[in-house]
């Protein structure tokens, strides 16, 4: 297991000087709808660095993070870390997840799930819903019916922008319905949910 070191003076690219803040999000390695999603918050003021490697799986995405942190750019103070995870209904990643979440726990780093897909949170900017979806495919198809044309290499934040604070808003509407419900959030049965929206208020501090 990977862990976080503490102004640990490794990697090509470590300065001896303070650097600003950085902002880390691991995702699937083979996935980069959401990497292509974050890159539009990247500024001077909100610098975003994705991991690399290319686990597919919870814990080694979780360990691949890591392992970025401590050998590229080192763990400063105002850093903020975040995994990436869709959920993947009827797929049996729970066990997996569980202890992603305990890795990213012990070392600083938040998990974000979304279930079943990451493609939830771009619903949410046109409407509220607590429907379950019986699969990943079926959360593309009712995107593709939103915007037309739409792939999952496709940069769709410029159509998404004005609508980002409706979609905040409504993810925390989706969060509240299933905590009401006694329901785990990171969950695969707690369905739909995503907690995408904590990511985004995050770059948008960081931008102001």
């Amino acid at each position: 297991m990977e862990r976080i070191e503490r102004g640990k003076q490794r990697g090509r690219n470590r300065q001896n000087r303070k650097r600003n803040p950085i902002i880390v999000i691991g995702s699937e390695g083979t996935n980069k709808t959401e990497e292509i999603y974050f890159k539009n918050f990247s500024s001077r003021k909100c610098i975003i660095k994705f991991s690399t490697g290319n686990s597919t799986d919870p814990v080694g995405i979780v360990n691949d993070l890591i392992k970025f942190i401590n050998n590229e750019i080192g763990k400063e103070d105002d850093d903020k870390y975040y995994v990436i995870l869709d959920t993947d209904v009827n797929q049996n990643k729970q066990t997996q997840i569980d202890k992603a979440k305990t890795i990213a726990k012990e070392n600083g780093v938040e998990l974000i799930t979304s279930t079943p897909t990451f493609e939830y949170w771009y619903t949410l900017h046109f409407e509220y819903t607590t429907k379950p979806y019986l699969s990943s495919q079926e959360v593309q198809n009712e995107v593709k019916d939103k915007i037309k044309g739409y792939t999952k290499s496709m940069n769709i934040y410029p159509v998404l922008k004005e609508k980002t604070n409706i979609a905040i808003e409504n993810a925390k509407k989706v969060e509240k319905h299933h905590l009401d419900l006694g329901q785990t959030v990171d969950n695969e049965n707690c369905n739909p949910y995503t907690a995408i929206y904590k990511v985004v208020e995050e770059l948008i501090k960081r931008n102001n």
